[in-house]
């Protein structure tokens, strides 16, 4: 499968090798979930994305928990490539305001669709022969669908994510305290009500995923990021501190999807540096004032 390369455009040596070689890993990994074929893909569903994102990580993981055949088209988050930016204008769900955000997924009619979760849901439906793509995501039970929507709610609205990303970027020690405070919360009610059909494994129970997985994980694969700038022990002390969560993430963890589609820490914590630079970069302005 031919990848669109990231450009580096005019930086120094250094950064092109550094770049080259995060790429080359990259590589690796899409060489496994990608299909090889000779009619240039015009029969697969094409992905677009980039490994570095957790909200693209979810259309990832659907993709590869179901194992869709898939072309993966790499794109630039910051100098967006022409055909990042014209299948983003045509995709259902488009930001109007933006140039291009990743996932999007071109089906093999030629149908363009934006947002993770969306995205997440169209595939769960589409690709519903269990016999080739397994188990769906949204349990055919009527109150364990229920349940899943819920518990995915519940991660987009409950602040978890704007926890996370303050978590990363906020220096000041007393206003990253209070935020952490409120951010275990949040881990708290999720602790419980991972609970609500087994004191183990996923969500539904054993090593089932649902959509709440594809939703919530590419963020929990994140944290290592999280615990390398701010110094928090969020593997070891924060799990112990909540064990359904503790055994959820231990579970999920070791899925075949999952690994299949896992980034090397240090990939994530290379391309999460900007962030944390930010902040710290607001932290010496607000001490100056």
């Amino acid at each position: 499968v031919r990848v669109p390369l990231t450009s580096v455009g005019t930086r120094s040596n250094r950064n092109q090798k550094s770049m080259a070689h995060a790429l080359g890993k990259i590589d690796d990994i899409l060489k496994k979930i990608t299909i090889d074929t000779n009619t240039k893909n015009k029969n697969l569903l094409k992905f677009y994305s980039h490994p570095i994102c957790p909200f693209a990580h979810r259309a990832w993981l659907t993709l590869a928990a179901k194992n869709i055949p898939h072309e993966f088209m790499q794109c630039n988050l910051r100098d967006k490539e022409e055909f990042f930016k014209h299948a983003y204008a045509k995709a259902l769900g488009a930001d109007p305001n933006s140039l291009g955000k990743v996932p999007i997924i071109e089906t093999v009619d030629g149908q363009l669709i934006a947002e993770s979760l969306p995205i997440a849901r169209y595939l769960d439906y589409a690709y519903g022969d269990e016999s080739k793509y397994g188990p769906p995501l949204l349990p055919s039970d009527p109150y364990q669908r229920v349940a899943v929507e819920l518990l995915v709610d519940f991660f987009g609205s409950s602040a978890w994510i704007k926890h996370h990303y303050g978590t990363l970027m906020e220096c000041d020690p007393k206003k990253s305290a209070a935020m952490v405070a409120e951010w275990k919360k949040s881990w708290q009610q999720l602790n419980d009500r991972l609970s609500t059909f087994s004191e183990s494994g996923t969500y539904l129970g054993g090593t089932r995923l649902s959509l709440f997985e594809v939703a919530a994980f590419p963020f929990f694969e994140r944290l290592v990021v999280i615990e390398y700038y701010a110094k928090l022990a969020i593997y070891s002390k924060w799990m112990d501190e909540f064990p359904r969560i503790k055994d959820w993430y231990a579970t999920v963890s070791k899925i075949e999807a999952i690994q299949k589609i896992a980034q090397k820490p240090q990939f994530l914590i290379d391309g999460y540096k900007s962030y944390r630079q930010r902040g710290e970069e607001k932290y010496r302005k607000e001490q100056l004032q």
